[in-house]
């Protein structure tokens, strides 16, 4: 059994932007069966869409290195063989795991191989800055490196040995997963309409542009659009109330 333990550094996004917030970079350690270090993996992932300049700055990368980089689909298949055939994936946070989910999905990726995923920070208090300085440990490299981070979260699992034999596996949330680089416009849209006093039905909101390049981007296929009509509905009769029922029972 190999142990994994694997951190990720993102492109980020604008705040009501639709386009994901792709890995940029990862890094990771493994270890055997004594938690001991046998081997380690680094890469830079090439984004799909636009690169963000702050992201860039945060992890210390160049826009070159990234448009040198080879893309997610070929960096998940050299890191899948780094893995081995038996292998328990640990990361400091859901959040690695569940973007490893999306991605694989904007990029048409099985996602059969993310098994077995143990969030570490459940086992710790705070941040990883602070995991490590509790436990009298100086940080290794640089804050926001995908490889250090990781070399920093195998170095707190070490203390903790019982982490490893944990079965309390990550499970992605796959309504979050299709409706989550949505969210936040629909509600910028429903509070535009509310301005303009307008009533934005769900059949505007999904012919508009800024949506279809969503759902396309994401891959969605009927089953999933009807999460994000789900999760439109919530916040339309929210931000409507008494007026959203009257207007679904004229549309009736």
């Amino acid at each position: 059994m190999n142990y994994i333990v694997i951190d990720l550094e993102f492109n980020g996004r604008k705040h009501y932007d639709i386009y994901p917030m792709e890995i940029i970079e990862i890094g990771a350690v493994k270890l055997d069966e004594q938690l001991e270090v046998v081997d380690t993996f680094q890469s830079y992932i090439k984004p799909n869409f636009y690169i963000n300049r702050f992201a860039l700055q945060f992890c210390g990368i160049s826009k070159e290195t990234l448009q040198q980089s080879n893309s997610f689909s070929e960096v998940m298949e050299e890191f899948r063989a780094f893995c081995g055939e038996e292998y328990k994936l640990l990361a400091w946070g859901g959040g690695d795991f569940f973007h490893l989910f999306l991605d694989c999905k904007v990029n048409q990726q099985n996602n059969e191989w993310l098994v077995n995923m143990l969030d570490v920070t459940a086992f710790f208090e705070g941040g990883l800055q602070q995991a490590l300085a509790d436990h009298q440990l100086e940080p290794v490299g640089q804050h926001h490196s995908a490889l250090d981070d990781a070399l920093n979260t195998a170095r707190l699992l070490r203390l903790k040995p019982e982490i490893a034999a944990s079965t309390a596996y990550f499970i992605p949330n796959q309504f979050k997963l299709c409706t989550g680089g949505i969210k936040k416009w629909i509600t910028l849209s429903l509070d535009q309409a509310i301005e303009k006093e307008e009533l934005l039905t769900w059949k505007q909101f999904a012919d508009d542009d800024k949506v279809r390049t969503y759902f396309r981007i994401m891959r969605l296929v009927p089953e999933e659009k009807e999460m994000v009509k789900e999760l439109f509905n919530k916040f339309y009769h929210a931000k409507y109330g008494r007026k959203a029922r009257k207007t679904q029972q004229q549309l009736a």
